[in-house]
């Protein structure tokens, strides 16, 4: 075979190298997009994550604190808590704010007293008294707290056959507090802000039970 041949053959052979070689691979425009939304939002998870992170300082309940507490200081705990709405707690920095108001619900303990649960206390006015009534518990509805309305019924069981009828005084009194007393705790201390005059109601009647009622002023 003569050196034209065989150099026109050599030729005419296809490049195998540069045919069966990878081509290269490019990232087009819309793969390009999509890592850079990708790598945005993971930052902005991040940073959303980090602020909501961040924390402070509120009011708490040291421990179980009933309905009708009348807050002091060893009631309250400083809490750190994550984002809330400002409405919902009451600030480390205001917590004297608390003080001396009453709790209108139970607020177990370690969690945040809302100031909506608080109740200012009210000074007594010309006509008031607290008046310190020592009853037998079956003669108090259950679960009686401060700050219920109630209203007292006298009656005369040791008077004999001439005692007066039982009596609903007119008043609806308000319960300033409650508590247990007695040598073996089994009677119950019920201080009543109600019209002077009802002391002597109260004091001369054999027993006194009370009824939780709803404000009729």
């Amino acid at each position: 075979m003569s050196d034209n041949v065989v150099r026109a053959r050599l030729r005419d052979e296809p490049d195998t190298d540069d045919q069966t070689s990878t081509p290269r691979r490019r990232l087009s425009p819309e793969l390009l997009v999509g890592l850079v939304l990708i790598v945005g939002g993971a930052l902005a998870g991040f940073t959303l994550f980090e602020r909501s992170s961040d924390k402070f300082t509120v009011v708490g309940a040291a421990r179980n604190l009933p309905r009708g507490t009348i807050l002091m200081r060893d009631d309250l705990v400083a809490l750190d808590v994550g984002h809330v709405p400002g409405t919902a707690v009451i600030r480390a920095s205001d917590a004297s704010n608390a003080l001396g108001r009453r709790l209108l619900a139970d607020v177990p303990e370690g969690a945040p007293i809302a100031p909506y649960a608080l109740a200012e206390l009210s000074v007594l006015g010309a006509d008031e008294a607290l008046i310190p009534v020592a009853l037998d518990p079956g003669f108090v509805p259950a679960g009686l707290a401060s700050g219920d309305l109630v209203r007292a019924v006298i009656s005369f069981p040791n008077s004999g056959t001439d005692a007066p009828l039982p009596e609903v005084l007119p008043a609806t009194v308000e319960v300033f507090d409650v508590g247990m007393t007695g040598e073996f705790g089994d009677e119950l201390r019920v201080t009543l802000r109600a019209p002077a005059t009802m002391a002597l109601d109260l004091a001369r009647a054999d027993r006194i039970s009370l009824m939780k009622v709803q404000s009729d002023r």
